[in-house]
């Protein structure tokens, strides 16, 4: 199989885009169009009169079904769409295509996407769609301090691990790139879209799949390919036996990409996966130095400077790492209980604790 650009055809001009957006809603010539790419540019596929491509391809059963695909749809239309929604079309070999997206074996031959297409250094933060508390603080204070160092922070939009990741780059003034297992005219979930629109203001929602693609079975899968292949590095933060996450882990290695895995109790069956990554070789992280070791990066700690008058002091000190209720804090302290929610209050602004749900407190992990 021949690799794009050439699969495009010796005469691809980069202004035949539209066509060749036009040819992925056939995908049963579009997958081979290398195959013909040499025989008919794209454009001419789409403007010769039908008796010329017929006869070029000798009445192929392919072409006659093209010709009748070619009465029925319009590549203005197909492509004014694009152009309505603010969408942007980067093919491989193209300034702009993620450069180590051209590396793997099954490269998109193109990506639609809406927002800014720019960063030089990537890592995927992924996980399960239904984490804990402690997957969810590990997944935004990760991704929050990766951002501070300059790493896009790439994902796949979904419910969880991902969706956190995505706001913890954010958080750190950062830029996130969402990998839908959709098209870009169907969000999905449907609860981040307004998580999405923040994504565009400073990184980039993408997608492989034409306008009209919804997600499914196959395209989740296949979209992982995409969020392992344009990353440096891959963090698993928490996934099961059989989790996706683990999908875009095989991704990974197969791209020999770096894998990264968030230890967990060996009880929980959200760490089942990543532990058992870590047995088989994935690097073990605690904190985000691992990370940046791994890519020559030298950590810069920030010095606080934090005054704590003697109750704050003594709260904390009953504080751990792991998260407590409100009431048994309470319990091991004299002080009134609208008192200690102040004290609390101001604990969480100097950056020393954390909430967790069902008013649940505990000191804030170095990430």
């Amino acid at each position: 199989m021949l690799k794009y650009p050439e699969m495009f055809g010796n005469n691809f001009n980069y202004e035949d885009k539209p066509f060749l957006y036009a040819l992925s809603f056939f995908p049963s010539m579009f997958r081979r169009w290398e195959d013909w790419a040499n025989i008919i540019s794209v454009k001419d596929l789409f403007s010769l009169p039908e008796k010329e491509i017929l006869e070029l391809f000798s009445y192929s059963s392919i072409i006659q079904e093209f010709l009748i695909f070619r009465r029925k749809i319009s590549w203005e239309k197909l492509w004014e769409d694009l152009l309505k929604r603010n969408i942007k079309m980067v093919i491989y070999g193209e300034d702009g295509y993620p450069p180590l997206l051209k590396e793997i074996k099954s490269s998109p031959p193109f990506l639609l996407y809406q927002g800014i297409l720019e960063g030089d250094k990537f890592i995927s933060i992924v996980g399960t769609r239904n984490p804990t508390s402690y997957g969810i603080k590990i997944a935004e204070n990760l991704a929050k301090e990766l951002a501070k160092y300059g790493f896009v922070i790439v994902s796949g939009l979904a419910y969880g691990i991902d969706t956190y990741a995505h706001k913890g780059a954010l958080e750190g003034g950062g830029s996130t790139w969402a990998i839908l297992g959709s098209s870009l005219d169907h969000i999905y979930p449907s609860r981040n879209i307004n998580l999405a629109e923040k994504i565009i203001e400073s990184g980039a929602l993408i997608s492989e799949y034409h306008l009209g693609t919804k997600p499914s079975r196959y395209t989740f899968p296949q979209r992982n390919r995409i969020i392992s292949g344009i990353s440096h590095g891959v963090v698993i933060v928490e996934a099961g036996e059989k989790s996706g996450a683990l999908i875009t882990a095989d991704f990974a290695l197969d791209q020999g990409r770096e894998v990264f895995a968030i230890p967990g109790r060996i009880t929980d069956d959200k760490s089942q996966g990543t532990n058992k990554l870590i047995q088989e070789g994935a690097k073990l992280v605690v904190d985000v130095r691992d990370i940046l070791e791994e890519f020559g990066i030298e950590y810069e700690k920030e010095v606080k400077v934090v005054s704590l008058d003697p109750e704050e002091e003594k709260v904390l000190q009953i504080l751990t790492f792991e998260p407590i209720f409100i009431e048994d804090i309470f319990k091991n302290i004299d002080i009134p209980i609208t008192r200690l929610m102040f004290i609390i209050i101001s604990l969480q602004a100097k950056g020393l604790v954390e909430e967790y749900p069902g008013q649940r407190y505990a000191k804030k992990k170095e990430v």
